[in-house]
């Protein structure tokens, strides 16, 4: 059906081309990933810049750092959204991928909803334009050249070049995002329980009601001097009827 599809949109969830392409670009209905683009400000980006009157280079430890803080804000801003399975950063300097940054989560109605609920928001003044992607492999959409280090189209490459995080901070994200989720759960279960004991009381002041209402009905069907201790047999109180002196 979709013989000219775009390969590089599939792949990346961008292409070069834009609107433009001649290509079908297919757009999903339903994703895991949601795709912000230009939602990293790359200070690397400055570097590349043409005719520009000044010359110089970030520090690669500046870099870092503002990666690294960039990431983790994200990560702990999306963690309370919905479950995390992957977030991935792109140091490309391309019009189509300039910025972007890709969210796998583990449930695709939460990317669904968080594209509905964040589009146009803003996250430290930068505008979201949040969008599903087609893009569920980042092994496939990654440069293999880049992770060997030795991509000749650098920064202009149309593949992603994903930006490393580290261990120890992949680590520590992960063990925040599950202790958030684990306490999350164990309120929602015991708002859950309370809700079933409050329902339990209601339906149990209810049955309570119900069974003194028949009591009272019992009462009035009951005939006038009619008491337990009465005689069957001579039909007076005082006796039961196995001590009735008539019998």
């Amino acid at each position: 059906m979709y013989q000219d599809r775009c390969i590089f949109f599939s792949k990346m969830g961008a292409c070069r081309h834009g609107d433009g392409c001649t290509k079908v670009h297919v757009r999903p209905t339903t994703s895991p990933t949601v795709l912000f683009p230009f939602m990293y400000p790359n200070p690397a980006a400055i570097e590349h810049i043409q005719d520009r009157e000044w010359n110089f280079h970030f520090e690669r430890k500046y870099l870092r750092r503002h990666f690294e803080h960039f990431y983790k804000e994200t990560w702990r801003t999306f963690m309370e959204l919905g479950r995390i399975a992957e977030l991935r950063v792109v140091s490309n300097l391309g019009d189509h991928l300039l910025g972007n940054v890709y969210i796998r989560f583990e449930d695709s109605h939460d990317a669904s909803r968080i594209v509905r609920e964040l589009k146009a928001k803003k996250l430290n003044d930068i505008v979201l334009l949040p969008e599903l992607s087609p893009v569920t492999n980042f092994a496939e959409a990654c440069c293999k050249e880049d992770l060997e280090g030795k991509c000749e189209r650098g920064p202009q490459c149309n593949y992603l070049h994903i930006m490393k995080v580290s261990r120890k901070l992949m680590e520590k994200l992960e063990k925040e995002q599950a202790k958030f989720w684990k306490k999350k759960e164990k309120h929602s279960s015991s708002s859950s329980s309370s809700r079933k004991r409050e329902r339990s009381k209601e339906r149990g002041g209810e049955r309570s009601k119900e069974r003194s209402k028949e009591r009272g009905r019992d009462r009035q069907k009951s005939p006038r001097g009619y008491s337990s201790d009465m005689c069957h047999i001579c039909g007076k109180s005082g006796h039961i009827s196995r001590e009735c002196p008539l019998k």
